[in-house]
């Protein structure tokens, strides 16, 4: 694994460093700010969601989760986000749409459609290369995470990481149809919000 490039960008949250990292389990970028050595840093393993960060889709969290990190890190002073390529819980986009399609017609959730899909598991996704590209930036070992995925907690906790505080995520403020995929969320595949 290795930071190929580097550079900063500004954003409404502020100044991040942003970093591409490769290797032999795939890329992703990290988003960060401040000193990641220090114990309590804020992390969050994030999937791209084409739909809900660039088209504003109401299907999902997705954005508001983004979001709400990033302003979380900035207001905190530290923290990074690693962005990687799992479009769709991790079968891409083409299958995304085939699932959201079969949510539409048939009135079912996410695991449901992954189902019949004929899916085995309702997210497909791998962390290892997101657990190297915090390695890279020499993150403290005990952190915060913005997550309720039980996966990724796992995937944290078996890279040697010590999760001192799970945030919570604000539903207060997030439409029914995101509310509907939460509640899917907690009910089928054990996530805490």
């Amino acid at each position: 694994m290795a930071i190929v490039s580097s550079t900063v960008i500004q954003t409404k949250f502020g100044e991040f460093r942003v970093s591409y990292h490769e290797t032999n389990h795939g890329s992703c970028v990290s988003f960060s700010q401040g000193d990641l050595s220090k114990d309590g840093v804020i992390v969050r393993l994030h999937s791209d969601c084409l739909f809900g960060e660039v088209f504003h889709s109401l299907h999902c969290d997705c954005y508001h989760q983004l979001t709400k990190t990033m302003s979380l890190i900035h207001k905190n002073k530290c923290g990074v986000i690693v962005y990687s390529y799992q479009e769709g819980k991790g079968i891409g986009l083409k299958k995304k749409i085939e699932a959201m399609e079969i949510q539409r017609k048939e009135k079912c959730d996410s695991v449901e459609a992954f189902r019949k899909l004929g899916l085995k598991r309702s997210d497909l996704r791998e962390y290892t290369a997101e657990m190297e590209a915090l390695k890279d930036l020499g993150l403290a070992k005990n952190l915060r995470t913005f997550s309720g995925n039980p996966m990724k907690i796992k995937k944290l906790k078996d890279a040697g990481y010590n999760i001192v505080e799970t945030l919570k995520i604000d539903k207060k403020n997030l439409n029914i149809l995101a509310k509907k995929e939460i509640k899917t969320k907690i009910e089928k595949m054990n996530y805490s919000y």
